[in-house]
């Protein structure tokens, strides 16, 4: 109880003291405040088709628009084989102007779907495309005889 009280009458004398009115003469000055605020411009990205698909690979093919208020973003893609939940991340590149990029992707299953999508990061800030999807060729019968062969060898 003692603590409250202590509490209210140096809140009661703060009050007291506060700042004094301002004067007729105070009140016809003027300062002129100038405000400049910081609009972060966001990068952003398209992704578009995979190309050359094949049975093992492909080509992602993605588009920097606008590198926004960043100096250089680095570009890579996001992949799995889930949709949603992409896993994978290809070698981020850096990007200094708007334009297309890609990247090969290796060693993939056959007739299996993969999900990707292109992402640009500046400083910590990630943005991302449109997820699109392919499907790598269905081995013929040549690959699989030449997959036999080379695990007899």
């Amino acid at each position: 109880m003692k603590f409250i009280a202590i509490v209210l009458a140096l809140i009661i004398s703060l009050v007291a003291i506060g700042s004094p009115c301002p004067s007729a003469q105070a009140a016809n000055n003027t300062a002129e405040v100038n405000l400049t605020a910081n609009v972060v411009s966001l990068p952003s990205v398209t992704t578009s088709d995979a190309r050359w698909i094949t049975v093992k690979g492909a080509t992602l093919n993605g588009r920097l628009d606008n590198p926004g208020n960043f100096s250089s973003v680095s570009v890579s893609f996001e992949w799995g084989t889930t949709s949603g939940s992409l896993d994978k991340e290809t070698r981020p590149k850096p990007k200094r102007r708007t334009g297309a990029f890609r990247a090969r992707l290796q060693r993939l299953s056959p007739n299996t779907t993969y999900y990707f999508r292109a992402k640009a990061e500046g400083d910590g800030t990630i943005v991302c495309g449109e997820e699109l999807n392919f499907t790598t060729q269905k081995p013929g019968k040549a690959f699989r005889w030449l997959r036999w062969f080379w695990w007899w060898w």
